[in-house]
């Protein structure tokens, strides 16, 4: 079966049941079909073919909805992009992906100009919630223009269904080729191990431009209800759950704060909630203990990455123990097991495997294991070796089978559910006048998880200031990238090959921490 397929289905066994809701928008899967129909109709007619692709800057929503399930319906790739990225950083990676059509929200105007002079090529990008200029091809005027018939587009299922970009370590992003295969594996498996039903009505509200959009695929399958929220705002989330009755939610660890700690959270019935969905970063346990009592319903961990689809273990909600033996209670901060139909190993530097309570890097297989990197063969064969994706992440199996994760072999930082790579934010300072050396390092900080300090070596005679390195970082990178901090060294320590002692400049910051992330 294909991602697409999976509409069509839904719009079949459950045409009056509500699929979308986002504002005053409500939309039945039979509606949510014929407009994707619509568009895919449009796409062809634009020239869009199996195996191109097709970018999408676009804030969550029935039109991201229908832009997905509708590139793929005819065999193309959606390149989910990062809204909150620079317009340099937006415009690397279209003419990275190459895609002749944009579907672009009107929400992130600003993004707009600066993004486009950079663009190498002709890009055709249609309008959502309205035009920018007068080159833009408007969304609603387009799909009103075709007939809202299934797509005739024979679709292979090793066909690239996402291109989602992920930062890499060598500071250039790696595009990750996920299939219909890889998508429908997760799907499935993921299923069965939250336990998933039809009557599940979920908050739309991480943002969708992550690998995060299997839940979305998930809900689909099954016919559940989705009900989108565009931005962050802890009074708009309760308000929505009061009003929707919403079921299920998924959240970062940095948003169970703030939700935690608004002063109108007892305000506000939220009894609907039956279960909370948690990932994208460590979740410390004090947190989750308080949310677990707050919100008085299950909760769910996921841990996995973008090159598998996401999933590669799971805490389900029975292993979400407050009380009870020391091992169970233990297990509130692990990543839990390997879910169904993927296996997971934590090796050595030589590829053995690992006893219990020993770390090492942790490695999965299965049909959820991303086809590779887009134009990087060589990346994707670092990555994935006889089948086994090589994660980069540290951790250990305890000897009941729960993965806990210890630290990362890579240096990616992870603030307010952000994944941030050091060598880009690096590569940005060294562009800085009077900088003569740079190492950033993820420290611990309460709200966001970890929080990015830069450690800077002045070239001699340099007037440099904390202030004036993170607004040099603001004008050239992502704003959520950009030092918390700046600290000024004489000197780095280095290895006698050269390479910068990161967990030496680490120790004094997360001294007498549990955990190393």
């Amino acid at each position: 079966m294909r991602i697409g397929d999976l509409l069509t289905r839904a719009a079949r066994w459950y045409p009056d049941k509500e699929a979308v809701v986002f504002e005053e928008t409500r939309l039945t899967y039979r509606e949510l079909n014929e407009r994707t129909n619509r568009l895919a109709a449009a796409l062809v007619d634009m020239g869009v073919k199996p195996r191109d692709r097709v970018g999408v800057i676009c804030h969550n929503s029935h039109h991201f909805t229908e832009s997905f399930f509708a590139c793929a319906k005819i065999g193309a790739a959606a390149t989910n992009l990062n809204w909150r990225l620079s317009p340099k950083e937006l415009a690397f990676l279209i003419n990275d992906a190459g895609p002749d059509v944009v579907i672009f929200s009107k929400r992130f105007e600003y993004l707009f100009e600066p993004m486009k002079q950079e663009i190498e090529k002709k890009t055709r990008f249609i309008a959502v919630d309205g035009l920018i200029d007068k080159e833009m091809i408007d969304y609603e005027k387009l799909i009103s223009k075709y007939k809202p018939d299934e797509p005739r587009v024979t679709v292979d299922q090793d066909n690239t269904v996402l291109l989602l970009y992920t930062s890499g370590t060598t500071g250039r992003p790696k595009g990750v080729m996920l299939t219909h295969k890889n998508m429908m594996a997760n799907a499935f498996s993921t299923i069965i191990e939250m336990e998933m039903n039809r009557d599940w009505n979920i908050l739309g509200l991480l943002p969708m431009f992550h690998v995060g959009i299997f839940v979305l695929i998930d809900m689909v399958l099954i016919g559940a209800k989705v009900t989108y929220v565009h931005s962050f705002d802890p009074k708009a989330i309760f308000e929505v759950v009061q009003k929707e009755k919403t079921t299920v939610t998924a959240f970062t660890p940095v948003i169970f704060r703030f939700l935690l700690d608004h002063p109108d959270i007892d305000n506000y019935d939220l009894s609907s909630l039956k279960t909370i969905i948690y990932a994208t970063a460590p979740m410390p346990v004090e947190l989750l203990k308080r949310s677990i009592k707050k919100f008085n319903c299950d909760f769910i961990q996921f841990f996995g990455m973008t090159e598998t689809s996401p999933t590669l273990t799971m805490l389900v909600r029975e292993d979400h123990v407050l009380e009870g033996p020391e091992y169970k209670v233990k297990w509130l901060g692990s990543a839990g097991r390997p879910i169904a139909d993927v296996q997971v190993r934590v090796v050595d530097e030589k590829g053995k495997d690992c006893p219990p309570g020993v770390i090492g890097e942790i490695i999965g297989t299965g049909n959820n294991v991303m086809k590779g990197y887009y134009n990087m063969p060589q990346a994707t064969a670092d990555a994935i070796r006889d089948g086994w994706y090589y994660s980069g992440d540290m951790g250990y199996f305890d000897e009941h089978g729960y993965l806990f994760i210890a630290d990362r072999k890579k240096d990616m930082i992870i603030s307010g559910g952000e994944n941030i790579y050091p060598r880009e934010v690096e590569e940005a300072i060294l562009l800085l006048n009077g900088v003569a050396d740079v190492a950033v390092i993820g420290i611990p900080d309460d709200t966001w998880g970890e929080a990015v300090k830069a450690i800077v070596v002045k070239k001699p005679d340099a007037d440099l200031t904390e202030t004036m390195v993170i607004d040099h970082c603001k004008k050239n990178i992502a704003s959520y990238k950009k030092p918390k901090s700046v600290d000024f060294v004489d000197v780095l320590p280095r290895s006698a090959l050269g390479k910068v002692l990161k967990h030496e400049l680490r120790e004094p910051f997360w001294k007498g921490k549990e955990r190393k992330v």
